[in-house]
């Protein structure tokens, strides 16, 4: 094994050329490969932590007595969930409405009576976020005799988790492309370095050279080749990260919250590693000699 791996070094260096072409096409998808799953990883970050930052608005009927709605508040704000409540009436709610319509105020003229209803703006705590809780707790609210309706933004996070799903669907096609080129270009280098070293080979064959002998140096070649490609690749996927991050600033506060877990960075080289042998393996096997 170990004469297999000098073999496999001297190889590397003397078809330099060959092997370079080939770390670098391996290289260049593991980091496709790698900026897939870091925006999947990052997607799914925020999907799962989008909904705490909606706020909810609970609107109460018109009739609603004042120690109705005090109590509702109060009961509210024991809940572990909530971290604010803030009670809006109908004359607040109006008056928020004329400043942020004051460049529009036409809208309003003509109005005799106030349209709006009384709410309840609810902000959940970050830290004891779960989505399962969450949605209990809406219906609760919703049985309630005093509540009129309760906004939520289901729509907007059913779109973000629609977004997510359509996007994983791609990045595993993504991904499974990816592999395949890999092991294709592992493949075809093995098999071009075997036929380079045909007179080689049948001096080995002439002394009685075992076939896991002839073979082991090539599928060696072709697990570095693979290795390299991925060590190559996460650099440059590091090299992205350390450019989003030095770009952000107050004005893209996205780019501030990107996330790249060390199991990533570490995946790609093991990856490469493994469907370079993978290619190797196929393509000597496919070998007859």
């Amino acid at each position: 094994m170990l004469y297999s791996f000098k073999v496999a070094l001297r190889s590397l260096w003397f078809y330099r050329w060959i092997n370079l072409l080939s770390i670098l096409s391996i290289a260049t998808g593991l980091f496709i490969f790698g900026v897939v799953l870091f925006s999947l990883y990052n997607i799914e970050r925020a999907t799962h932590r989008a909904p705490e930052k909606f706020t909810i608005t609970v609107f109460l009927k018109d009739r609603a007595k004042e120690s109705e709605i005090q109590s509702l508040v109060n009961r509210l704000s024991d809940e572990k969930l909530i971290s604010r409540v803030k009670y809006i009436s109908k004359d607040e709610a109006l008056r928020e409405l004329k400043e942020s319509l004051k460049d529009a105020a036409y809208v309003l003229e003509g109005l005799d009576e106030n349209p709006l209803f009384p709410s309840i703006e609810i902000k959940l705590k970050e830290d004891a976020f779960n989505r399962r809780d969450v949605d209990y707790f809406i219906k609760r609210l919703r049985r309630l005799d005093v509540v009129e309706d309760v906004f939520y933004g289901e729509d907007i996070f059913s779109s973000i988790k629609s977004l997510y799903r359509n996007f994983r669907v791609a990045s595993i096609l993504l991904i499974v492309l990816f592999s395949v080129a890999i092991v294709f270009v592992s493949y075809s280098t093995v098999k071009i370095l075997f036929f380079k070293r045909a007179e080689e080979i049948e001096i080995y064959k002439l002394l009685g050279a075992t076939k896991g002998f002839i073979r082991g140096p090539f599928i060696f070649e072709g697990t570095m080749i693979g290795l390299f490609g991925g060590l190559i690749g996460s650099a440059g996927l590091l090299a992205l990260f350390d450019l989003l991050k030095g770009l952000g600033n107050p004005e893209i506060p996205l780019v501030r919250m990107l996330v790249l877990p060390p199991e990533i960075v570490a995946v790609i080289p093991v990856s490469g590693l493994i469907l370079g042998l993978i290619g190797s393996v196929i393509a000597i096997g496919r070998l007859r000699y």
